[in-house]
């Protein structure tokens, strides 16, 4: 491995360990504690609410598949699919479908949004393709060029055909003509 001034891994410590339990003051015949350690950050939580970001320098392209909420602010040319809730920030941009549970978009999405909860597109969205979702808002000033297909649980193609019924006096005249 090359030694470069920022790979600590490349040169052992040259600093000594010292005892961190007490220093020594500079005055004479005083003695200070120092105060213990900080106890360690604690993981972010995602089950608590807490979004992970993807910031707007990164770039995708493909599937991009998460169990968690998201925040992004990045560019995909691709599909977005997530179990959870999904935003779509002022910087963030989408070129594919989006499925997710929530979806908040303040970005650019050209392609069709499927949410299984609500779908709101912000005032600073632009978003060209349809919206299928329960629950849809789109705020005043909001870009959107499309149509919205709400109260549905399933994509369109699964839905099923209801099945047409016929009256009693209907079908003892249909049972009479095929009989006669």
């Amino acid at each position: 491995m090359a030694a470069f001034p920022w790979n600590k891994a490349s040169e052992p410590s040259k600093q000594p360990a010292r005892p961190a339990d007490t220093e020594k003051s500079m005055s004479k015949g005083m003695e200070s504690k120092l105060a213990p350690p900080a106890p360690p950050a604690a993981a972010p939580q995602t089950a608590q609410g807490n979004a992970c970001v993807l910031g707007p320098t990164l770039h995708f392209k493909g599937e991009l598949y998460g169990e968690e909420d998201l925040e992004f602010q990045g560019q995909i040319e691709g599909s977005i699919e997530h179990t959870r809730s999904l935003s779509i920030g002022k910087e963030g941009g989408v070129t594919g479908n989006i499925k997710a549970k929530f979806v908040i978009v303040e970005g650019r999405v050209d392609g069709d949004i499927h949410a299984t909860e609500s779908v709101q597109v912000r005032q600073s969205a632009k978003v060209v393709g349809n919206i299928f979702a329960p629950r849809v808002g789109i705020a005043e000033g909001a870009n959107f060029s499309g149509r919205v297909e709400m109260n549905h649980k399933a994509t369109p193609a699964a839905q099923p055909r209801p099945q047409a019924t016929l009256s009693d006096r209907a079908a003892e005249t249909l049972l009479a003509k095929t009989a006669g």
